[in-house]
């Protein structure tokens, strides 16, 4: 008992020993000196890959999208290459109002923020004219039409409503005019003008605001609410059909109103300009309500 009583004395002490010297190591000049001089590094090493990082990503740089729709790929080329941008052309449509070959969609859209070097999707105007089997919209929904045409590359152009029992449903199918089967040739981007079931009441929708948009883009937003583009007219700067294709509406008819409705199938009067500075978004109006037939 006494040998193993005076081991453990001898461990303790040894422990306390070590510890002291640890004690001693802790609070010595060496010690401090080493901290403090990995404290310093570590920030300067920081301090490096930070700005390395930023340097290399062009941290806090971007470029402002330019507006490509309209334009040949030629002058894309030139000014991808003015902002330090790329493009890649992604597919090809045929649209009636732009040039053989222009830029009808692009990705990012215009006035995004990008950084240098950053891919353009492009979607261009074919050269020829695509034919597609016209699909057969008569019994669908306008939702489901919408997302048929853009899957054959078509357009939804004029809609008609006439009493019918079925609400919101294709009735009639017309291109240029005339019926047309389904199965039949037509151009790819061709605009099919639709005959719609109102139902047994005389529905109303409001107005929706149009301006800033081009005319592809009041388009849509217009069918979106079972609506038309009614009479299109441009001011003086708009001079190409490249100019018509991005200009934007500056003012409409009727104005966007929360209190005034119209009945479905009902023409919108646009303007358009390429002056920017016209466009100024009315505020809603607040008079009685009133109910445009």
């Amino acid at each position: 008992m006494i040998v193993y009583y005076f081991k453990i004395v001898n461990f303790t002490k040894k422990i306390l020993l070590i510890m002291k010297r640890f004690f001693r190591f802790l609070i010595s000049k060496v010690f401090i000196y080493n901290i403090l001089g990995a404290f310093v590094f570590a920030i300067i090493a920081l301090f490096a890959v930070m700005t390395f990082i930023r340097v290399f990503t062009k941290h806090g740089e971007a470029i402002t999208v330019p507006n490509l729709i309209g334009l040949q790929v030629y002058e894309v080329d030139e000014i991808c290459e003015k902002y330090g941008l790329n493009y890649v052309i992604s597919d090809s449509v045929y649209h009636d109002y732009f040039d053989k070959g222009a830029i009808v969609e692009q990705f990012p859209k215009p006035e995004h923020k990008v950084k240098e070097g950053r891919k353009i999707y492009l979607i261009t105007n074919c050269f020829n004219e695509e034919m597609v089997e016209m699909p057969q919209f008569i019994g669908y929904s306008i939702r489901q039409v919408q997302s048929v045409a853009e899957t054959y590359g078509l357009q939804i152009g004029k809609l008609s409503y006439v009493p019918d029992i079925a609400v919101n449903v294709i009735i009639r199918q017309y291109y240029k005019g005339d019926d047309i089967a389904a199965g039949t040739r037509v151009p790819k981007g061709a605009s099919i003008d639709l005959l719609v079931g109102l139902g047994i009441s005389d529905r109303k929708t409001m107005v929706p605001n149009l301006y800033g948009l081009n005319l592809r883009e009041a388009s849509d937003r217009l069918l979106e609410d079972y609506l038309n583009v009614g009479a299109v007219r441009y001011d003086n700067t708009v001079k190409t059909r490249t100019d018509s294709a991005i200009a934007k509406v500056y003012k409409q008819s009727p104005v966007r109103s929360t209190i005034n409705l119209v009945n479905l199938g009902y023409n919108i009067d646009i303007w358009l300009t390429k002056d920017e500075t016209l466009i100024v978004i009315p505020e809603e109006e607040d008079d009685e309500v009133l109910t445009i037939e």
